[in-house]
């Protein structure tokens, strides 16, 4: 019997193999509230889903089983896990664990931005494959526009990491959505402790940021029905000339998460694949008459390939 108002975990052991389709199952819950652990042998993982109310946890159990047991003063979501290196991303970033981190790599790396992003979610750190494709986008879009003279919305922020390596890339300003009020919280703590004041963080369903067309760059890093259902909110907040990056794509959803942009006018610049996982890059067509970037955009993907992650 739990006590009223009291918060329940969920933990299950599952097979290695259907780790992609278990995050993608577990989505609904936040990046902040799940946790994936792999053992020796990679043949298990264990699941686990912490802050869940009371109905969540039943909906759970009776659609997937497993356990349930009662937080007690204990840090939701808060494992031990062991410490990461350094994630290098393009010739441009690097992704530590850890603010005692963030020194060493500043001097090992002193030509990239250092961001920190504590270790222990399910995504969100920097090495789930849509995050860190995610990054590598960024790092390119950085090179077409000047610093400062580009604004991103980060749709979906989990971690906050995309909101953070953008604000470090050059954004004059950064907004980022999440639903989940433990998501806000978190970036909240991630962007206080990297030291960037130009990220404006903001709870509310993806819908909620549509319409306003002002960005040059977009990040939605959502899941495949999340992104197809609110296509055209999503696509609208993009201004004429500006760049789309859709992740959160496993490959047999592809196609139709391609179809529900294509029908938008936005064309497709790129496709970044690793493993099951794909992130696409987007661009609104510019105004008649609007002078282009410089560069093209193929041209710096190109020079790019190769450069870390």
């Amino acid at each position: 019997m739990t006590r009223r108002g009291s918060r329940l975990a969920w933990r299950k052991l599952a097979s290695a193999k259907w780790e992609d389709a278990w995050v993608e199952s577990l989505g609904f819950l936040g990046a902040t509230r799940i946790a994936i652990t792999s053992f020796p042998g990679g043949k298990t993982i264990r699941l686990e889903a912490f802050s869940l109310a009371k109905k969540e946890a039943a909906a759970l159990t009776s659609r997937f089983g497993g356990t349930l047991r009662e937080l007690r003063g204990e840090s939701p979501g808060c494992l031990p896990v062991k410490a990461r290196e350094p994630i290098r991303i393009r010739s441009k970033l690097v992704v530590v664990d850890s603010a005692k981190a963030l020194a060493g790599a500043s001097r090992l790396f002193p030509h990239r931005k250092v961001v920190v992003i504590p270790a222990g979610a399910a995504f969100g750190t920097g090495e789930h494959a849509t995050t860190s494709s995610c990054l590598r986008l960024l790092c390119d879009l950085s090179e077409v526009f000047e610093d400062g003279r580009w604004k991103l919305l980060d749709l979906g922020t989990g971690s906050g990491i995309l909101a953070i390596a953008a604000s470090k890339l050059g954004a004059g300003r950064v907004t980022a959505w999440d639903f989940d009020a433990d998501a806000i919280r978190t970036a909240r703590e991630n962007v206080r402790a990297n030291g960037v004041a130009n990220v404006a963080l903001k709870r509310g369903d993806v819908t909620a940021a549509a319409g306003s067309g002002c960005w040059e760059v977009v990040s939605a890093n959502l899941y495949s029905r999340v992104l197809i259902r609110a296509s055209a909110e999503i696509a609208g907040t993009v201004r004429p000339g500006g760049y789309l990056i859709l992740s959160g794509i496993l490959r047999e959803q592809e196609a139709a998460c391609k179809a529900a942009f294509e029908r938008l006018g936005v064309k497709m610049e790129r496709r970044l694949r690793l493993g099951k996982w794909a992130t696409l890059l987007w661009r609104k067509p510019p105004r008649r008459g609007e002078s282009r970037q410089v560069e093209s955009l193929e041209k710096l993907l190109t020079a790019s390939e190769g450069h870390d992650r």
